[in-house]
């Protein structure tokens, strides 16, 4: 082997630029000739190096031991481009049967054997079985992706899955980390962030489609009934100012990121979890206000392309919680033919109508003990409930800010009598202020009175004067208002319940698909990102409902880490008769990777062997 430069020009341009390409002799009846092996590009490399490059390429694709000390640059290069003839020629390979008649023996050199690109498969394979058994492939494809852009659109997607990362990490994982070029059976060695970036604007612009495909699909695949819709809003934060994103504002951040700019997510789920529709809005949006744009867009999501999937509203339920169940918002789910189930943002029964004796247990167990009330008001059910659990953990809390409120009350007391301490009566009452602002949800049950003489504080007390009404706000009860008439106090309680699925929707998309925090600062591509995170959880959520009906409950972030230890390698080896043989396989599956692929009827032997010599 060796290397040879060549001056190239583009088309209607007069500039020449060298490029360089690794080339073999072999010899014909015609004489010599010379064979491409690898364009190489252009190589920073002096020309006197070209030819040891050259011999340590072959000593790597051989087999052989080094002849000579390499430097670090030119075993780097040889390295690199090694592995991409090694690829190239495995990717066009025939597979390797594994018939009895075609049973190969080889004598080798033990030796010689070795081990190379090893490339995580279990968590891949996982995500790409579920995103054919969505059919997002067909989906993609008939909004006209090409066979490129499909193999781009599955490795943002099950990356996000796998690998949640930017695209310029994305990259590296696909190029040396994952065998998913190899499941999508697509060649990435020149593949480029930029070229993810503008995949992820073509998924951007077909949201609404892709959005009523998958919705269609998960109802045909798992029999939903799709009675129950959850609606929240959550919010995650940018890293950087996002100037050019005009969604990018400051507002009320759940991850107490206050001093970053936020864009909110407002999330349609059903009762099992899976999303409906998704839309992206200001960081400083007002949660109550959004809800009509989303009914509506739940309609046309349901309506626009498939009138077999529209269900009736009237056999809809609606569950909110108390940030966006304002009185508008219910009077309109009424006027829509919504029915719901909501936490009520006040006190809809007064707590002494009350009657402890005819409160009813619906769950007792190691974990929570809940007793209820039902109370008719109107034309709505309200479930008066009372939490154990909930009420241990509101007196821990309601503890914990009585001490910090009392000892700075404490310490402004006595400050009054110390040199140096704030004395005058009007900034005595100004400090004051800021502690009942600082403890709003202690404060308001103290008494705190300041006497003062000629304009100077002489003492501060204060007397915990309400402590009945605290003990009530702090007692874990809490109601929940239902038009649903038709329901027992434990079936409408079930209902409430249902709204963890939506906050688990919510930590599955910031911890395990790494949708927070946010680095792009474009408009167009902090949506993308939002949206990719989102596929990946139609992914995620159809693969934990068929492990569930498997009987198979495990947090993804743990099962994606024990499938990470399936993996492809190459092991090559020199024979008998010095040719070097390069094997392309998977490894056994342990016996937690075949639990998890039984379950999802996945075949983990589809990947055949590859096999090339030298």
């Amino acid at each position: 082997m060796f290397i040879k430069a060549v001056k190239k020009k583009n088309k209607g341009s007069d500039k020449e630029y060298i490029q360089h390409r690794l080339v073999e002799s072999y010899r014909t009846e015609k004489g010599p000739r010379q064979r491409l092996i690898l364009n190489l590009g252009s190589l920073d490399l002096p020309k006197k190096d070209w030819k040891l490059l050259a011999n340590r390429i072959e000593e790597i694709v051989t087999g052989q031991s080094a002849l000579s000390f390499y430097d670090e640059k030119i075993e780097s290069l040889a390295f690199h481009f090694a592995q991409i003839i090694l690829q190239k020629q495995t990717l066009k390979h025939v597979p390797q049967e594994q018939d009895d008649h075609l049973r190969q023996f080889e004598q080798v050199d033990l030796n010689s054997i070795s081990n190379s690109q090893a490339r995580t498969l279990g968590a891949e394979y996982i995500g790409y079985s579920i995103f054919t058994l969505l059919e997002l492939d067909s989906c993609l494809e008939k909004l006209g992706f090409n066979e490129k852009q499909l193999s781009l659109a599955a490795t943002s997607i099950i990356g996000k899955l796998v690998f949640p990362a930017s695209e310029l990490r994305t990259r590296d994982w696909a190029k040396n980390l994952s065998a998913i070029d190899e499941i999508l059976e697509a060649d990435f060695t020149h593949l480029s962030h930029n070229a993810l970036y503008r995949i992820s604007d073509s998924l951007l612009e077909h949201k609404d489609e892709i959005e009523r495909h998958l919705a269609k699909k998960e109802k045909d695949l798992f029999s939903l009934e799709e009675k129950i819709i959850l609606y929240d809003l959550t919010n995650t934060y940018f890293e950087g100012t996002s100037r050019g994103n005009k969604k990018a504002k400051r507002g009320r951040s759940k991850e107490k990121r206050y001093d970053c700019p936020l864009v909110t997510l407002g999330l349609v789920i059903d009762e099992d979890g899976f999303p409906k529709r998704s839309k992206i809005l200001e960081g400083n949006v007002s949660e109550p206000k959004t809800l009509l744009d989303f009914l509506e867009a739940l309609q046309n999501n349901k309506i626009k392309k498939d009138q077999s999937t529209s269900v009736p509203k009237r056999h809809i339920t609606v569950a909110l919680d108390a940030g966006i169940a304002t009185e508008d918002n219910l009077a309109l789910l009424k006027s829509q033919g919504y029915d719901y189930v909501v936490v009520a943002r006040n006190k809809p029964v007064p707590f002494s109508e009350i009657q402890p004796e005819q409160l009813l247990t619906i769950k007792n167990d190691k974990l929570n003990k809940v007793d209820v009330q039902l109370i008719k008001k109107g034309d709505e059910n309200v479930l008066y409930c009372q939490s154990f659990l909930k009420g241990q953990k509101e007196q821990s809390m309601k503890n914990l800010f009585q001490h910090r409120f009392e000892r700075d009350l404490d310490q402004a007391a006595n400050a009054v009598h110390k040199k140096g301490g704030t004395k005058r009566y009007d900034k005595v009452l100004e400090k004051i202020g800021r502690l009942k602002e600082k403890y709003s949800g202690i404060s308001r049950y103290y008494q705190i009175k300041v006497k003062q003489k000629d304009g100077i504080a002489t003492s501060i007390t204060w007397e915990f004067s309400r402590k009945e009404q605290a003990e009530e706000r702090f007692s874990g009860s809490y109601y929940l208002r239902t038009t649903r008439m038709d329901l027992d106090e434990k079936q409408i309680w079930s209902l409430y319940v249902m709204l963890t699925n939506i906050e688990d929707a919510f930590r599955s998309l910031k911890f395990e698909l790494g949708l927070r925090p946010i680095y792009h600062q474009k408009e167009e591509r902090s949506d993308a990102h939002l949206f990719i995170t989102i596929l990946a959880y139609h992914l995620l959520n159809a693969l934990q409902t068929r492990l569930k009906s498997q009987g198979i409950h495990m947090r993804w972030e743990r099962m994606r880490e024990l499938m990470s230890s399936h993996i492809r390698v190459t092991t090559s080896f020199t024979t008998k008769d010095k040719r070097r043989i390069h094997m392309r396989k998977s490894t056994d599956p342990e016996p937690f990777h075949r639990q998890i692929y039984k379950a999802l009827n996945i075949n983990c032997s589809k990947m055949k062997s590859k096999t090339i010599e030298f």
